[in-house]
């Protein structure tokens, strides 16, 4: 339900919820912020669910997102229960990166599927300000997503 209402709300107030122009891939943030807590099981899941709901209400061909958002959990997968935890280190060193490769692939097959790319202006004007908007907008989301895992999830104490 959580990908939904975010597909639903980066679908319909992309334009009221903009930083500096740029929109923040809410779907994306809570996928690799998922991956991180959880692992490749739930996190693979998340993508598939949040890449085909991006794919529903995108105008790009059917596939394009689905494709980019299983190939960033992949990528994020490599983290999940690496040295840093639960803290917002790895989720925000992992999130320029990821969020370069998430819409670069997007380009990329959008470009191979026809439509024409200016590559120096989307890197410049979209690609870099949006992975710095994805930075930020992981720091308010990733210890919700926290907070969530251990109530789904929580740990018994041990004496």
């Amino acid at each position: 339900m959580l990908l939904i209402g975010a597909v639903l709300l980066q679908a319909t107030l992309s334009p009221y919820i903009r930083i500096n122009g740029i929109q923040p891939d809410l779907v994306f943030i809570l996928v690799v912020g998922w991956i991180i807590l959880r692992g490749s099981g739930d996190g693979l899941t998340w993508a598939l669910v949040g890449g085909l709901c991006l794919d529903f209400v995108s105008a790009a061909p059917f596939g394009v997102f689905t494709v980019t958002m299983l190939v960033v959990a992949l990528t994020a997968n490599i983290s999940h229960g690496r040295i840093f935890g639960g803290s917002l280190v790895l989720p925000l060193s992992l999130t320029f990166p990821l969020s370069l490769l998430f819409n670069t692939l997007a380009l990329l097959l959008l470009n191979i599927l026809g439509r024409p790319v200016i590559w120096v202006d989307a890197f410049s004007h979209v690609l870099l300000p949006a992975a710095l908007v994805n930075t930020a907008v992981m720091l308010l989301i990733f210890p919700l997503l926290y907070l969530l895992n251990r109530y789904l999830d929580p740990q018994p104490l041990s004496f």
